[in-house]
């Protein structure tokens, strides 16, 4: 009798490990999920792992995974938290964290190599934060909708020796800004104001929408001195750039010969 228990056990253990070796890879894969493209212009590529895999409308997004536009086009995606990204042509973004704690808290970290992104952030809860990193900045925000661009490879006007900027406009709500070799001085900016971050110096004192001279998403002046020129992804986000310009802050003096 006691032989015929542990058999029926054994089946019935064999049987639960079956199905988990079936169903993890799902599970898994369900939880690595962060977001879906919802509209796209163009042609863009996710780089995951070593796979490339061709962006189409209704792509699941995955943590970790590289999102790169082409010329010319343009992506939104809607994360599983509601907070929509609009990337503008030549934009290069990897999603690097998305931690839900408890069931209720979400801690979403992105990372702009390169390009325009347009945010659109849901207020969140206090245990919840939404932070965009640029190789020299940190924009951290609690419910917003503003645009980042990270410029790389060209000297602007009173920043010569300097070529990286992430640039910084706020359309509605409060973004904290601040360069990542200070993290210390913090910049808000408002809605209707912008900021510049130059290479390893701190945030410019905000200043009015096309004064501080912060460049949009699509606007000319991406890496190596090119970029978009009015195109459709500029459109798409709605974004007219100024010329680059000094901001409400004095620029810094020229460096020693």
């Amino acid at each position: 009798m006691a032989g015929r228990t542990d058999g029926r056990a054994a089946c019935f253990f064999l049987a639960l490990v079956s199905l988990v070796v079936c169903f993890a890879p799902s599970i898994a894969r369900a939880q690595q999920n962060v977001g879906t493209v919802t509209q796209l212009t163009g042609s863009a590529q996710i780089q995951r792992a070593s796979l490339t895999v061709s962006v189409a409308q209704g792509t699941a997004v995955e943590l970790h995974d590289q999102l790169a536009t082409s010329v010319n086009s343009s992506a939104t995606v809607t994360l599983t938290s509601g907070i929509t990204l609009t990337l503008a042509e030549h934009t290069n973004l990897t999603f690097d964290q998305n931690v839900t704690t408890g069931g209720t808290g979400r801690n979403t970290q992105l990372n702009l190599f390169e390009g325009g992104l347009r945010s659109i952030v849901p207020v969140l809860l206090r245990t919840e934060s939404f932070e965009v990193h640029t190789p020299n900045a940190v924009s951290a925000v609690r419910g917003t909708d503003f645009d980042t661009t990270y410029i790389e490879g060209r000297i602007r006007p009173g920043y010569e020796g300097c070529q990286r900027y992430t640039d910084v406009r706020v359309r509605e709500g409060v973004v904290a800004v601040s360069n990542l070799a200070n993290p210390a001085e913090v910049v808000e900016v408002s809605a209707g104001y912008e900021t510049t971050v130059p290479c390893l110096l701190s945030p410019l004192s905000a200043g009015p929408l096309g004064i501080a001279g912060a460049v949009g998403p699509g606007a000319a002046g991406g890496k190596g001195g090119s970029g978009g020129s009015g195109s459709a992804a500029a459109a798409a986000i709605g974004f007219a750039a100024p010329p680059p310009g000094g901001g409400t802050s004095a620029p810094p003096p020229p460096p020693p010969p």
